[in-house]
């Protein structure tokens, strides 16, 4: 049972406070988000991460003026599931923070939408959570993603074939959905150094032992493996991101500029516009239109194969991307549709 956990920065002692001034300086200068007067919604397993993030939030909202709250989705998919709600139920208590709560029974759903179990907890969860938010009118969903999940995700893309600036991991601020991740350059050992230092109680979730699923298998084996060869791999991984952030900054303006007057109901690329343009520019607007277009995920290589065909000046040839979406060539412009 969790019993006096610090809600000030005042009743840290240094190391734990230097840890929370550090990610409050993370949040607001490289995520560019402020906390003065917001409302934080924290997405609560009752793991570690998620836990400390809690703590670390509550100590900053005295001085942020910043109001917490928090969610936390029974999955129904693990015996030890209702007393992990029980358990955040006491520590919210413990901490004078509200609690949203809500359940659902995943493998149900999972299998009522043929969904994979990991993948349907994810959209019931993230639903609940939005749904809490515009309750709440919270400005932001907070999540206890750390370096080592950036890290975990990075491999993964890696291992799906993600290009740059993707390949940089998730992101830390995600505008459309409210998403905000104040740890991602924070290691786990960090987290579980503050959580020992006030003395935290957390739950252990035995489903992320289970090897069945790539995350997993990519954070016992894969992870330790990297770590082993560059000590300061996760510091290498967060540089990565942060030169990922960067780069997403710079293409996202310049496609924006690119496709300010496209109609993106009859969607055509013009050929003077096309000209003006690189082609590493030309394969980031093509994949924008046809992301704009719907379900699909544009591959590289029909990407390519459409570049390819542009630039030999092949009129009338057609490519075909999945989502059922074609690009037409005609005249040096491409026209985008649907089959």
């Amino acid at each position: 049972m969790n019993r006096h956990l610090p809600t000030k920065l005042q009743e840290l002692n240094p190391k734990t406070a230097h840890i929370c001034l550090g990610i409050e300086n993370f949040i607001t200068s490289k995520l560019k988000t402020p906390l003065k007067g917001s409302v934080l919604l924290v997405a609560l397993s009752g793991g570690v991460d998620s836990s400390t993030l809690l703590i670390i939030l509550s100590c900053l909202a005295q001085k942020n003026g910043c109001r917490i709250h928090a969610a936390h989705f029974n999955h129904q998919l693990r015996p030890e599931a209702d007393a992990e709600e029980a358990h955040v139920r006491q520590l919210c208590e413990s901490l004078h923070i509200e609690l949203k709560v809500d359940s659902q029974d995943v493998t149900a759903f999972a299998s009522r939408h043929k969904l994979g179990l990991e993948e349907a907890a994810r959209m019931v969860r993230y639903k609940f959570l939005e749904r809490e938010r515009r309750a709440l009118n919270a400005d932001w969903i907070v999540t206890g993603h750390h370096a080592n999940d950036l890290a975990e995700d990075v491999i993964m893309r890696l291992i799906r074939g993600t290009g740059w600036p993707a390949l940089g991991g998730m992101e830390g601020k995600c505008n459309n959905r409210k998403i905000l991740r104040p740890l991602l350059s924070t290691p786990k050992e960090t987290l579980i150094s503050f959580a020992n230092a006030c003395s935290l109680y957390w739950c252990e979730d035995a489903s992320n032992e289970d090897e069945n699923f790539l995350r997993n298998r990519v954070r016992s084996q894969v992870i330790p493996l990297l770590c082993k060869e560059n000590p300061a791999f996760l510091n290498a991984i967060t540089s990565l991101w942060e030169l990922a952030q960067i780069d997403t900054d710079h293409w996202s303006a310049l496609i924006k500029q690119y496709l300010e007057n496209t109609d993106f109901n009859t969607p055509t690329l013009l050929k003077e516009d096309l000209e003006s343009m690189s082609q590493a520019t030309r394969l980031r607007v093509y994949k924008a239109v046809l992301s704009s277009m719907g379900k699909g995920q544009p591959l590289q290589q029909n990407l390519l194969a459409l570049d390819a065909a542009w630039q030999a000046n092949v009129g009338g040839k057609i490519v075909q991307f999945p989502g059922n979406k074609i690009a037409t060539i005609r005249k040096g412009a491409i026209y985008f549709s649907y089959r």
